[in-house]
């Protein structure tokens, strides 16, 4: 349950990270949520 609550969260929070392109979060959203233990190391 926590990895699925920490995957909607992702796509908001890149969307705070300055400098980032739309393609550069929908890859490292992409990168990010197909490896549960990236997912927390990102948090």
């Amino acid at each position: 349950m926590i990895i699925q609550e920490s995957a909607l969260k992702l796509y908001p929070t890149l969307y705070e990270v300055e400098g980032l392109t739309e393609d550069e979060r929908y890859c490292s959203l992409s990168k990010i949520s197909n490896h549960p233990t990236q997912m927390l190391m990102f948090w």
